[in-house]
């Protein structure tokens, strides 16, 4: 099983996240996601969050807050996703080759018919673990290969 580490960074403000959309011609077109990506040799996570962030949305973030792990399993591979928030950013969302980026309400994200698994986590059943600072989380998702979510394991775990 290919298993391939990487990073999400949910960008959060009032009540909206920074997300992209992939375009017509991508094999997710029209689906919705969090920046971010693979993590390159070299770089940490926190890193990762950043550049991807950047090279997706056109956003500069900064103060990102590590928040946990969240583990996407398809049939025959498996995400390892490092986690992190923030509410500080410059610049405004842009539109590239492949996807565009923009603000988008919360409850009106969990709505939508084609988002990928990683928007799980802005429920409110799970947001706790993302967006309260007392706490990360670890969540694991078993996905189909069409994006169908099969099964959810989340533990909130509290810091001290």
């Amino acid at each position: 099983m290919i298993v391939r580490k990487a990073v999400r960074c949910y960008l959060i403000k009032d009540d909206n996240v920074l997300v992209t959309k992939y375009k017509e011609g991508n094999k997710k077109s029209e689906y919705y996601d969090i920046p971010g990506g693979k993590i390159e040799e070299g770089e940490n996570s926190e890193q990762t969050a950043i550049r991807e962030m950047k090279e997706e949305t056109g956003v500069k973030v900064r103060n990102l807050k590590y928040k946990g792990n969240m583990i996407v399993e398809y049939p025959n591979r498996i995400f390892d996703f490092d986690v992190f928030i923030t509410n500080e950013s410059e610049g405004k969302p842009q539109e590239y080759e492949e996807n565009t980026s923009e603000w988008i309400g919360i409850k009106e994200l969990l709505r939508k018919e084609k988002i990928l698994s990683n928007i799980i986590i802005l429920d409110r059943f799970f947001i706790k673990g993302l967006t309260n600072e007392k706490y990360n989380f670890k969540m694991q998702i078993m996905v189909s290969e069409e994006e169908e979510i099969l099964n959810v394991n989340y533990e909130l775990l509290e810091l001290k």
